[in-house]
């Protein structure tokens, strides 16, 4: 499978956030609520046209983050990965790209709508919330893999949720949402 992987060890992370944006976001698009739709979802993301938002257990600090831009889906990762979600989101603009919060763009990250305008699925693998949330040293003790590739639209699929904020927020009885259209 062909990918490729951006990684840093110190990805800053403030209110718990970090997203992918594209260029049309702040212009076309108002959408305000994701985080609501994080706490009443899949537990982790939520995401609209040109935009998603990740939540991290850490509030304000660093994350090891690690991400894919893939020409495919890629295998499900192992039981180590405690909440592991996929999502689609539509790129208006061709360009999505990783963001912290304020706006600061990650540049070498790359632009992650590979294939230009149109669908994407993005998969979140989160470990060590608990321990991001508790944490109040320099050092990072959470991990994320954030993977993408050229996808139609589906609802949200949530493969494992067993950290905290997940078995508080995630009801594996509600449905799943719909990606939002732009």
């Amino acid at each position: 499978m062909r990918y490729t992987t951006w990684s840093s060890d110190r990805m800053f992370v403030s209110y718990h956030q970090y997203y992918l944006q594209g260029d049309g976001f702040l212009t076309e698009y108002q959408e305000s609520d994701t985080v609501g739709r994080i706490f009443a979802g899949n537990s982790v993301v939520a995401g609209g046209p040109e935009h998603l938002t990740v939540r991290s257990g850490t509030h304000t600090g660093w994350i090891r983050l690690t991400t894919q831009q893939c020409a495919a889906e890629p295998p499900l990762p192992g039981p180590e990965w405690e909440t592991v979600v996929d999502v689609s989101i539509c790129s208006t603009s061709g360009q999505l790209h990783l963001c912290c919060w304020g706006g600061d763009v990650e540049e070498d990250a790359g632009n992650f709508a590979m294939a230009g305008e149109g669908w994407y699925r993005v998969r979140v693998q989160a470990r060590g919330r608990d321990e991001g949330d508790a944490n109040q040293g320099d050092d990072p003790v959470e991990e994320h893999v954030l993977s993408v590739w050229p996808s139609p639209p589906q609802p949200d699929v949530v493969h494992s949720a067993s950290d905290t904020f997940a078995r508080e927020h995630y009801d594996p009885a509600r449905p799943a949402p719909e990606p939002i259209q732009p």
